[in-house]
């Protein structure tokens, strides 16, 4: 018997709950029984639920904030219609909240070829109303133009990816990203002879085997690793990462829905960790893809 794939099957368990608020008292009506209250709000509970798992099956996804990012919701606006009406108002407090947490990030090299004015991540950040933390500022930025007619994110964006961790990976997708890996080295990868392939390791669970081969500054590569059709392979970045030298290295910053990924200097992720109070236990960070080596 056919598995679903991990979205469908969480779905099973309140689709058949739904079932049984409607096929019992059914059942009941059936035998003779006459229906209170309690049966009738119990065919329409579940008539609700049969209608909304339904609809989910079918594709449909409300936009929906979680708990750590909101690129979701940041995709879907790419199919809406401008922001109509008053900007949301950020507190004093949170704009110079923010305007510290971009000063600090420009000062490690985040930004180029030139840090993002400040006030265009007001908006956004007050509709999200999180803490103000890298996130924020990744995240607002990329969707600046929502808020603000005309507004640019790619002179601010030369070093820095998205990485997606939540769309289908075929081998295009996988070199792109790789692409974009030798694009933010700045010239200390050079990546020659790319060839990247999958194949499918089990149908069912949608799991998938990339292989990627290369040559980077003449050395060469091979990557290979088994990873859900949905999520790119954990191990790519890391095995690139090993060939930058020790004057340039790549940094990520992990929201829900992937990474945000740049190169910097030794030491700007511990001095950005440091200056803004982030840690392992905050609701982001940035950390090194590659530890940084021993000096012992």
């Amino acid at each position: 018997m056919k598995r679903p794939d991990p979205e469908t099957a969480a779905l099973l368990l309140p689709f058949a709950f739904s079932i049984l608020f409607v096929a019992i008292p059914f059942a009941m009506t059936m035998a003779g029984v006459r229906l209170n209250v309690i049966g009738w709000l119990s065919i329409a509970f579940g008539a609700v639920g049969i209608v909304a798992v339904g609809a989910q099956l079918l594709g449909y996804r409300p936009n929906q904030r979680s708990g750590r990012s909101r690129s979701g919701k940041s995709r879907a606006r790419e199919q809406r219609v401008q922001h109509k009406g008053a900007l949301p108002e950020l507190s004093a407090n949170k704009q110079a909240q923010v305007r510290r947490v971009v000063r600090v990030m420009a000062q490690a090299g985040v930004f180029a070829p030139t840090a993002p004015d400040p006030a265009l991540l007001f908006a956004g950040a007050a509709e999200m109303g999180w803490s103000i933390q890298p996130d924020v500022i990744l995240l607002t930025l990329s969707e600046a133009s929502y808020y603000h007619p005309g507004a640019d994110p790619a002179p601010h964006l030369a070093n820095l990816a998205f990485h997606d961790i939540q769309v289908e990976t075929p081998a295009e997708f996988i070199e792109t990203m790789i692409r974009d890996l030798e694009r933010l080295s700045a010239g200390a990868l050079v990546i020659a002879d790319l060839q990247v392939a999958q194949e499918i390791v089990d149908a069912d669970a949608r799991t998938v085997r990339t292989s990627a081969t290369m040559t980077i500054n003449g050395t060469p590569l091979t990557f290979v690793e088994d990873h859900h059709f949905k999520y790119f392979p954990i191990g790519l970045h890391p095995a690139i990462a090993a060939h930058m030298p020790p004057d340039r290295r790549f940094a990520w910053l992990w929201v829900d829905q992937g990474a945000f990924v740049t190169a910097l200097a030794p030491g700007a992720v511990e001095a950005m960790n440091a200056a803004l109070k982030l840690s392992p236990n905050s609701r982001c960070q940035w950390d090194w893809i590659v530890d940084p080596p021993s000096t012992a």
